[in-house]
């Protein structure tokens, strides 16, 4: 009889676990989705995915069962719905303040400035 009611037990343990697990799934999918909503199109975001994906995207829209993006890639990819329920995290990218350009820009005029420095110090004690 014991044989019989151990895989009983276990077999109940385990199906009554996954429903609080359903239930949050669900919660966390509806808070993602209201989030979504207040979104507008064009924002950059960082997405992470319950599997362990995570990827930039351009947001495009907001639908009943998922979010519309386009991943941020090289080369152009199609637009792609993510389900709310596969989100682990969704934040805005913040826009970077400084370019490459700029910061190439900064990089060279500070070497030349140094280059010209050390050029007037060796000039002004020779004589």
């Amino acid at each position: 009889m014991k044989a019989f009611v151990v895989p009983i037990v276990i077999a109940l343990v385990i199906s009554t676990a996954g429903v609080p697990a359903l239930a949050q799934a669900t919660s966390d999918g509806l808070a993602w989705r209201t989030l979504a909503e207040k979104l507008d199109g064009g924002t950059a975001i960082d997405v992470r995915l319950r599997d362990g994906h995570h990827f930039k995207a351009t947001f495009i829209a907001a639908h009943e069962t998922a979010m519309a993006v386009q991943r941020r890639t090289r080369v152009p990819v199609a637009i792609e719905q993510v389900p709310y329920d596969a989100i682990a995290s969704l934040s805005r990218v913040e826009p970077a303040s400084l370019s490459g350009g700029k910061i190439a820009g900064i990089a060279i005029g500070s070497a030349g400035a140094a280059i010209g420095a050390l050029f007037l110090i060796i000039l002004a004690t020779v004589d």
